[in-house]
């Protein structure tokens, strides 16, 4: 019989990760162990993704979005509320906010800080993202920081491959866009996925490859990292019939010139389901592909929607419960 003190309560799983009052604005500022707890804590909260855990009643998060959001903005609301908190939203700030009238963000989080136990924070900018996070009196969530990260998108994502494959170690999983520059959820998947053992490869153009502080960074933490150049479409997938998980970070450019470039540059990280079921014929072997959403058209086969390869909706659930836990974990549930 289990004795008492290896019984796992909620309770007990938010002070192992320790993370209470800690601010999260890049996916190191994690541990490899608060991650797993993470995921532990997250696989305890899933039965409640369509329902609700009085948790962290009587507490407000303010989610302050300068960029256009679906996913992430819904998910960390409907967290907070799950887990019987409140929300205030802030969607459209450089209109509707004191931003119109060229307030500050170190001005505006210090004031919203004073409203909210907990801040969800997008932003075009990640170096005035990064300094404003300095004058909030309550934690700060990296809801998207520029080109630079976006670690809950990553935590996300480890955290459906962990569900789906039972551990990200020795997962072979190739990053993929032909802009590595500023994917900024690539680069937080690459990190979290190199640091829990698996083995990364870094597909994109010369012109726009990862930058070298982040493989430097990559590499120096232990990570199994190696880069892809200039492929075409056949060489590509070449490439993914080897792996066990295709991230396709997407483009952040809501529409225009540079999201229309994006399209045509994308034709040769095209993910064929050819390539995907011609493997699992011959080996049993599920490849399995997601995306951080919205995709654009052309980016994928959209056969994939409706096979065992396709992981990007399935992840949209897993984002609830990730981001549950990560609010009870900086709230202290």
């Amino acid at each position: 019989m289990e004795t008492a003190s290896k019984i796992r309560t909620i309770r007990s799983l938010v002070r192992d990760i320790d993370f209470e009052g800690k601010s999260l604005l890049s996916i190191n500022d994690l541990s490899n162990d608060q991650i797993l707890g993470m995921f532990e804590l997250a696989k305890v909260l899933e039965p409640w993704n369509r329902s609700a855990l009085n948790l962290v009643t009587g507490n407000q998060m303010a989610a302050i979005f300068f960029q256009p959001s679906t996913r992430t903005r819904m998910s960390f609301e409907t967290a907070m509320r799950r887990l019987g908190g409140t929300v205030v939203t802030e969607a459209n700030p450089m209109v509707t906010s004191s931003a119109a009238k060229e307030e500050s963000l170190a001005d505006m989080m210090k004031v919203v800080s004073k409203y909210a136990n907990i801040i969800v924070l997008r932003h075009p900018n990640d170096v005035e993202a990064r300094e404003g996070a300095k004058f909030s009196d309550s934690p700060v969530i990296n809801g998207g920081f520029g080109h630079w990260e976006h670690p809950t998108q990553a935590l996300l994502d480890l955290y459906t491959l962990w569900r789906t494959q039972g551990t990200v170690e020795g997962a072979k999983v190739c990053v993929a866009s032909p802009d590595l520059v500023a994917a900024r959820t690539g680069h937080s998947m690459a990190y979290g996925v190199a640091r829990l053992g698996a083995k990364v490869t870094l597909a994109s153009t010369s012109a726009h490859r990862t930058p070298a502080e982040i493989v430097s960074k990559l590499k120096d933490a232990g990570g199994d990292v190696t880069e892809a150049l200039d492929l075409n479409r056949k060489t590509f997938n070449e490439l993914i019939s080897d792996m066990d998980l295709v991230y396709l970070p997407g483009c952040s450019a809501p529409k225009g010139a540079e999201a229309d470039e994006f399209k045509q540059m994308m034709d040769d990280y095209f993910v064929r389901f050819e390539t995907l079921d011609e493997v699992y014929k011959q080996t049993g072997r599920i490849i399995r592909v997601t995306h951080t959403l919205p995709r654009r058209a052309g980016e994928m086969d959209l056969r994939i929607d409706t096979t065992p390869h396709q992981q990007y909706f399935e992840a949209i659930a897993y984002s609830v419960s990730i981001r549950m836990a990560l609010v009870a974990s900086m709230l202290g549930a």
